[in-house]
């Protein structure tokens, strides 16, 4: 019996170590393409995400807030809270609206390159892959080197 009550205790503390570790993220980001303008930020585990949709064409936003969970290279975002300020439909606006509106969780691999960049792929909407560059630290147990 009494290890069983490790076993469970161990358990317990893992499933806890993506919620306390993604406590410790204190970043912000600005990636632009040519169809989006996104800034994020995370700070104490609340992750934002504004998307601008077609900026060139002031095509209004997108709003993504949710609690940042991150271990061992992989990220995920619970979502919370969605916004839609679009004002016409294009493939860029569907593309925003996808990433915001698809479900209540986001998961994807989130991981430092060097000092001032990450690499963020994804698999879903569709296959992705970003190098970002940002400033801060990813988690609770990045170096920030």
């Amino acid at each position: 019996m009494k290890k069983f009550k490790y076993i469970v205790i161990a358990l317990l503390l893992l499933m806890l170590y993506p919620i306390i570790n993604g406590m410790g993220c204190d970043f912000n980001y600005k990636y632009v393409n040519s169809n989006h303008e996104q800034f994020g930020s995370c700070k104490f585990g609340q992750y934002t995400l504004i998307d601008y949709p077609d900026p060139q064409q002031d095509n209004g936003y997108t709003i993504l807030k949710g609690l940042y969970f991150y271990a061992f290279g992989n990220a995920a975002v619970f979502v919370v809270d969605t916004e839609d300020h679009t004002k016409k439909i294009t493939d860029a606006a569907i593309e925003s609206l996808n990433w915001t509106q698809e479900r209540f969780w986001r998961q994807f691999d989130l991981r430092r390159f060097d000092k001032n960049t990450m690499i963020s792929y994804s698999s879903s909407p569709k296959k992705a892959l970003h190098v970002i560059p940002y400033d801060g630290t990813l988690s609770m147990t990045d170096s920030g080197h």
